[in-house]
């Protein structure tokens, strides 16, 4: 692996222990618990913040889990299976019950090189932060500022240059295009949408 300096994205918490050889259990962010399978090396952090770090870089490294808030560190993946909605994954060196409860409730994180790649029209959550929210009609609305995971499907939080910020439901039918490269997004400006 050798990756540029760049973001890690998280990908799943890991939110508990599976058996009492160091198995953990983790939940995804978003998609299959399939996604760590042929994944070689993750970085552990905290499950809470963004980062941008050197991934080739040994950072944090330690003995134990991530001493501070903003450490993270390598580790690498022996195994991963899907259980249910969850993966089971087997961390190198941790080899215990009491080595794996110590990371409940931190992060795994891979560069946003690493990504795998999704079907047409699907997009990762960080890449629509930062997008110009626009009408169907051209006009500004403003900017996504985060994505929030719902039940029923993602909702964008827009912040318009003035006024509140409103929520935009993530579905085909209101949202019409996504240009990426343009760093855009075209919906529909319905009636009661802001």
């Amino acid at each position: 692996m050798n990756p540029e300096r760049g973001r890690l994205v998280l990908v799943g918490w890991i939110v508990g222990t599976h058996g009492v050889r160091g198995e953990v259990r983790v939940k995804p962010c978003a998609g299959s618990p399939d996604r760590f399978r042929g994944v070689a090396r993750a970085f552990l952090g905290p499950a809470d913040a963004e980062a941008d770090v050197d991934a080739d870089a040994d950072v944090g490294v330690g003995a134990g889990v991530c001493a501070g808030r903003n450490e993270y560190r390598p580790v690498d993946l022996e195994s991963a299976r899907p259980h249910g909605s969850l993966a089971l994954l087997r961390i190198a060196g941790i080899a215990d019950i009491d080595s794996a409860l110590a990371m409940r409730g931190m992060g795994l994180y891979l560069p946003a090189s690493e990504l795998p790649r999704l079907p047409e029209g699907e997009f990762y959550s960080f890449e629509l932060v930062g997008l110009t929210c626009e009408s169907t009609t051209g006009e500004r609305l403003g900017v996504v500022v985060e994505v929030l995971e719902m039940p029923a499907n993602d909702v964008l939080l827009v912040r318009p240059e003035e006024g509140p910020d409103f929520l935009v439901p993530a579905a085909n039918d209101i949202v019409h295009q996504v240009d990426l490269a343009g760093g855009r997004l075209v919906i529909d400006d319905r009636p009661g949408l802001r």
